[in-house]
């Protein structure tokens, strides 16, 4: 992941996620659901979505390192469902990015940190973005993608001409 796509990424991310709430699961995969935010409401048409495809927990607060995949715990879907479920209702303030892969944290309003892990030689770790109500719809997606890249769909005025 190089620094042009992380500011990109923050830009589509911050513009999704920021004042968003946790407004539901879809039990097919883990896909948390989002609520629109006074910013966006606007502008997109569609169900705002975070598809979790790697390991993650939950910290009382932003940690001071990044986690090893082996200190993640190793849960089964209804474990991690039972975490995303106490999410619910809760509001995000902050979105950031790891330097060097794109793990993703999600800050609350409690203090509460979501931690997805961004890294996997072969498969996508994590998907942001809308599913849209129309074919005519604005695209939005950031993708963690193998080996530490990110795609990146964006409107040009929120994240220029990628």
């Amino acid at each position: 992941m190089d620094k042009g796509e992380k500011t990109d990424a923050l830009k589509v991310l911050n513009f999704l996620c920021i004042g968003a709430k946790i407004e539901g699961l879809n039990f097919y995969g883990l896909r948390l659901l989002l609520s629109e935010s006074e910013t966006n409401s606007n502008r997109i048409n569609g169900q705002i979505y975070i598809n979790i495809e790697s390991q993650f927990c939950l910290f009382n607060s932003l940690p001071k390192s990044i986690p090893l995949t082996n200190e993640l715990p190793n849960m089964d879907l209804i474990e991690s469902l039972k975490i995303l479920c106490e999410l619910r209702l809760k509001q995000i303030v902050d979105v950031s990015l790891h330097d060097k892969s794109p793990h993703l944290f999600l800050t609350f309003e409690t203090g509460e940190v979501l931690f997805i892990w961004g890294h996997d030689d072969k498969y996508e770790s994590w998907q942001v973005g809308v599913i849209k109500t129309s074919i005519d719809d604005e695209d939005w997606d950031i993708v963690a993608c193998p080996n530490n890249g990110l795609a990146i769909w964006g409107p040009e005025d929120i994240v220029g001409n990628i």
